[in-house]
C-alpha cells in the first residue's frame, strides 16, 4: 500500500524552485530554513488516507511562525525591529516544531497502511442517513449547549468540549458523503451553513469549517500534481485577500457585536450583524489594503510575544525553573470544587508580566496569551524549552494512536474521533494552560463518551455487514 504522498515531476520542480527563491528574499536564509523544516515534517506527517488533523494544526503553526519574517519584509524593515530577540525567537520556534511533532509523525507511522478501499469498506458499515440524522441532532442540540456554556463557569470546558460532539458527527457524515458520493448537498449546504453562522459569533469561528474541509480534503490526498498545487496556490492567494479584507473590519464589527460592553459576547440579532457586516464591507472596498496588510500579518504573527518574553527572561525577570508548567498542571487538573479559591484565568496577566507590555483583561474583554512555545522558555531558556514540546508531542500522539485504534472497530467512525478532538489546537498562540487545559479535558470527556455514548451510537449507525479487523 501507498505510504507516502506522491509528487509528480512537475510538482517537484515547483517546490523546488520555490524553495531556492526563498534565498533571494530579505531574511533568506531563515525563510528558507524554516521552509525547510516545514517540508521535512511535512512529508512524514502527511499519509495517505490517515488523519491529517496534525497536518492542519502543523501549516497554522508554521505560518503563525512565519508571518513575523513576512511583515518585516513586506515593511522592508530588520527582522529584529520591534524586538531584539525576534531572529532568536523564530529560530527556536521552528526548531520547536521538529520536537513537538516528532513524536506524532512516529506514532503516524504506527498506524498500518490503507487505502480507498479499506475506507470504503468501513464506510460502507455505517448508514449514511442515521448518521446525517444524528449530525442534525447534534448541530442543533450542541448549538444551544454552547450557547450556556459559560453560564455555570464550573463545568465550561466539559460543556465546550461536549460541543464537539457536533464536528466528530460532521466529519462521520462528510467522510461517508465523500466516499459513497451520497448526499452531497446536505454535506454542501450545512459547509456553507457552518461558515457563514462563524461570522456571527465573537471569536469568528467561520475558519473552523475551513479546518474541517481541509481535514477532509487531505486525508485523500495520494498525488500532488503541478495542476492541483496551482490550484491550491490561488486559493491560499484567495484566502489571504480573505484575510486581510476580515482584519480591516474585525475591530469595528466586533465591537458592533458586544455593542461596545467590551466583553466577548453577542448582543445583537443575526438580521443586525449581517447589515453591518455588509455596510463595513461597502465602506473598506473603497479604501486601500496596505495598511490592513500590515495589520493582518501582524494579527497572523505569533513571535512577537515570545522575542519580548526573550527580551525580559532572565535579564529582568529569572527563568521559572519549571514552576510555570508546574501551576499549569496544578491549575488544570484541580477541581473547582476542591478549590474554592480557584478564579478564572486570565492569559492577558501572565502575557503582560513576560512581555513587559501592559495589556487589559478579561474585565475589559481581551485576552491575550504569550504562547507556549514562550511558556517552556520562561522556564527551562532555549534549549530546555524543547523538553516540554517534546513530552507533549507523546503525549499527543499516545492519544491520537489510542484513539485510532481502540475507539471502535470502525477506522472512519475513529477518524471523526480525532479530529473533532486535536483541532482545537491548531494555533500556535495559545498558552500552556488552555493546550493542557483542552488536551486533559478532551480526553476525559471522549473516553467517557468511548466508554458509555459510542457503542450504543455505533450500534444505531452501523449497517448489519460482517465484522471488520482494524489491522
Amino acid at each position: 500500500m501507498q505510504t507516502k504522498v506522491y509528487f509528480d515531476d512537475g510538482a517537484k520542480s515547483f517546490l523546488i524552485i520555490f524553495l531556492l527563491s526563498q534565498l533571494f528574499f530579505t531574511n533568506g536564509i531563515l525563510l528558507f530554513g524554516g521552509m525547510l523544516v516545514f517540508y521535512m515534517l511535512m512529508v512524514r506527517l502527511q499519509q495517505p488516507f490517515k488523519p491529517s488533523v496534525f497536518t492542519i494544526i502543523l501549516i497554522y503553526h508554521f505560518i503563525q511562525i512565519s508571518a513575523g519574517v513576512w511583515q518585516s519584509n513586506y515593511l522592508g524593515k530588520d527582522i529584529n525591529y520591534r524586538s531584539d530577540s525576534t531572529m532568536t525567537a523564530t529560530i527556536a520556534s521552528y526548531a520547536g516544531l521538529i520536537f513537538l511533532f516528532g513524536p506524532i509523525i512516529y506514532y503516524q507511522n504506527k498506524i498500518p497502511a490503507l487505502n480507498l478501499q479499506k475506507l470504503t469498506k468501513h464506510a460502507d458499515r455505517l448508514s449514511i442517513d442515521k448518521t446525517f440524522n444524528v449530525y442534525l441532532a447534534t448541530f442543533f442540540g450542541m448549538g444551544a449547549l454552547q450557547g450556556i456554556a459559560f453560564a455555570v463557569p464550573a463545568l465550561t470546558q466539559i460543556i465546550l468540549s461536549l460541543t464537539n460532539l457536533k464536528w466528530f458527527m460532521f466529519l462521520l457524515f462528510a467522510f461517508q458523503s465523500i466516499i459513497k458520493n451520497r448526499r452531497r448537498k446536505e454535506l454542501y449546504f450545512f459547509i456553507g451553513l457552518e461558515f457563514a453562522l462563524g461570522f456571527f459569533s465573537y471569536f469568528s469561528e467561520f475558519k473552523t469549517i475551513i479546518f474541517f474541509v481541509a481535514f477532509l480534503a487531505l486525508t485523500f490526498l495520494t498525488v500532488v500534481r503541478l495542476n492541483k498545487l496551482l490550484i491550491a496556490v490561488v486559493a491560499m492567494v484567495f484566502l489571504v485577500f480573505g484575510g486581510i479584507f476580515w482584519t480591516s473590519i474585525k475591530d469595528e464589527y466586533r465591537s458592533f457585536l458586544n455593542k461596545g460592553s467590551k466583553s466577548q459576547t453577542v448582543q445583537v440579532e443575526k438580521g443586525e450583524a449581517l447589515d453591518k457586516l455588509l455596510e463595513l464591507s461597502d465602506k473598506r472596498a473603497e479604501t486601500g489594503f496596505t495598511q490592513s496588510t500590515v495589520n493582518f500579518l501582524d494579527r497572523l504573527q505569533y513571535t512577537y510575544h515570545f522575542a519580548k518574553t526573550i527580551d525580559r527572561v532572565p535579564r529582568v525577570i529569572p527563568y521559572q525553573d519549571g514552576t510555570n508548567w508546574g501551576n499549569t498542571l496544578l491549575f488544570v487538573v484541580t477541581p473547582r470544587a476542591l478549590n474554592a479559591d480557584k478564579g478564572v484565568y486570565d492569559a492577558s496577566v501572565k502575557a503582560s508580566k513576560y512581555t513587559g507590555i501592559q495589556y487589559a483583561g478579561l474585565r475589559k474583554g481581551v485576552s491575550v496569551s504569550l504562547g507556549y512555545f514562550a511558556d517552556g522558555y520562561i522556564d527551562f531558556g532555549i534549549f530546555g524549552m524543547y523538553i516540554p514540546l517534546l513530552i507533549l508531542g507523546f503525549i499527543y500522539g499516545i492519544i491520537y494512536f489510542y484513539f485510532i485504534k481502540n475507539a471502535s472497530t470502525n477506522f472512519i467512525f475513529n477518524y471523526s474521533i480525532v479530529g473533532a478532538m486535536f483541532m482545537g489546537l491548531f494555533a500556535f498562540e495559545s498558552d500552556n494552560i488552555f493546550v493542557i487545559g483542552q488536551i486533559y479535558v478532551n480526553l476525559v470527556v471522549f473516553y467517557l463518551l468511548k466508554v458509555f455514548v459510542f457503542p450504543k451510537l455505533l450500534a444505531y449507525i452501523q449497517m448489519p455487514l460482517k465484522p471488520l479487523v482494524t489491522s
